[in-house]
């Protein structure tokens, strides 16, 4: 594959800018070009390592800073499926061959592999004891042992999955499924504890709020709030068009959600009116990632990367690559956006936030590791807004 770097114009870029005393915002930084479209929403290590899938079948490992590839592993079919980082060094990523990748992250070296019995578009999520959590398209969630790749329990939804899991800090697990209804399942047994029906399937991928609401999107139109505990309906929000976009929480708050309705929305948590909408060209797939600052990133089938603020809605900037945008985009800590694109590259783009909100559930997989799993880590006085 090849590399395309822009750094002679990039930095002519800057240096007008910069004589101007504006800020180089929504700049491109580089590129990498596969050899298929990138769906896949990437994720960024520790070390500044970019992992990404194409639909050529392979996954990436790329240097954040340059864009050069370190590794690339291929597999049977189609990555879509979202790489998520454990801690023992191991990236995990479905593919539409039918099986759960183990990688070592610093090789690229298949450390194991676990066959399903359909093709794999759920990221995993990383749970407790590092078990791996994901669903398939053979109506089945899985839990693997994330060490040794073998499998601690399976449970039948009765529908295809494409939804990725969310795992809460009592390690229950959310996921959605074709058949119109999230789930929340026993973390260690894989036991149902509800289900909540909605009136379209749910290809969405839940979020949990501080408060315990698991939000997701339906191709009912709709955004919905569930309690986590009761599995009971909090409130639910009309977007005007399919969502296939998931979830992100600000640090207020406030919930932001894309739809096919080309929108995308800013939605009160607590009781699920609109603050706001921002309207787009074409339908906005992707889930938005919410930047330190407040900014608001989501890519759109009219194959732009948006900025707008969140508490207004308006648009900051944007980007136009060359193909649509339904890969959901990720911050690093470092002031750079990554983003794929159905033009067979992943983007790197200079931008105002620093990292990741320190919210709930800034971004598609909760963390910048997609490990998806509820965590206060990164968060400031958490119990100020959990209550005794």
């Amino acid at each position: 594959m090849i590399a395309t770097r822009y750094f002679l114009p990039v930095l002519l870029a800057f240096a007008s800018v910069a004589a101007n005393g504006e800020k180089p915002v929504g700049r491109l930084l580089w590129s990498f070009e596969t050899g298929g479209m990138v769906r896949s929403s990437p994720s960024v290590g520790a070390d500044g390592t970019v992992y990404v899938g194409s639909t050529d079948h392979k996954v990436y490992a790329l240097d954040g800073k340059t864009g050069k590839k370190k590794w690339e592993f291929l597999s049977g079919g189609d990555v879509l499926s979202s790489p998520s980082l454990g801690t023992n060094d191991t990236l995990y990523v479905g593919s539409e061959d039918k099986k759960l990748y183990a990688l070592d992250t610093k090789t690229g070296k298949k450390k194991w592999e676990f066959a399903t019995g359909d093709r794999i578009f759920s990221s995993p999520a990383i749970g407790k004891f590092g078990w791996v959590y994901f669903g398939s398209m053979d109506e089945k969630v899985y839990a693997l042992d994330g060490f040794s790749g073998e499998k601690k329990w399976e449970f039948s939804l009765g529908g295809d999955i494409g939804s990725s899991p969310a795992v809460a800090r009592d390690g229950t697990v959310f996921i959605g499924s074709l058949n119109n209804k999230l789930y929340a399942l026993d973390g260690t047994t894989g036991k149902k504890k509800w289900e909540f029906g909605t009136a379209g399937r749910i290809g969405s991928s839940p979020a949990i709020s501080l408060d315990g609401i698991v939000l997701v999107g339906s191709d009912d139109d709709s955004l919905h709030a569930i309690d986590s505990r009761s599995g009971k309906k909090k409130w639910a929000f009309a977007t005007g068009g399919d969502v296939e976009s998931s979830p992100s929480i600000g640090s207020d708050g406030t919930v932001f959600i894309g739809s096919e309705s080309k929108a995308l929305f800013a939605v009160d948590g607590q009781t699920g009116a609109k603050r706001w909408s921002f309207q787009a060209k074409l339908a906005v797939r992707g889930t938005p990632a919410i930047g330190a600052d407040g900014a608001v990133y989501f890519g759109s089938d009219d194959k732009k990367l948006y900025a707008v603020s969140g508490v207004t809605g308006k648009l900051l900037w944007s980007y136009q690559a060359a193909g649509k945008i339904d890969s959901s985009p990720v911050l690093g800590q470092n002031g750079v956006l990554y983003v794929g694109s159905s033009d067979k590259k992943l983007y790197a783009l200079r931008c105002d936030s620093s990292g990741p909100a320190p919210s709930a559930w800034p971004c598609f997989g909760q963390n910048s590791q997609r490990s998806r799993f509820l965590d206060f880590s990164r968060m400031k006085f958490p119990y100020l807004n959990l209550g005794d």
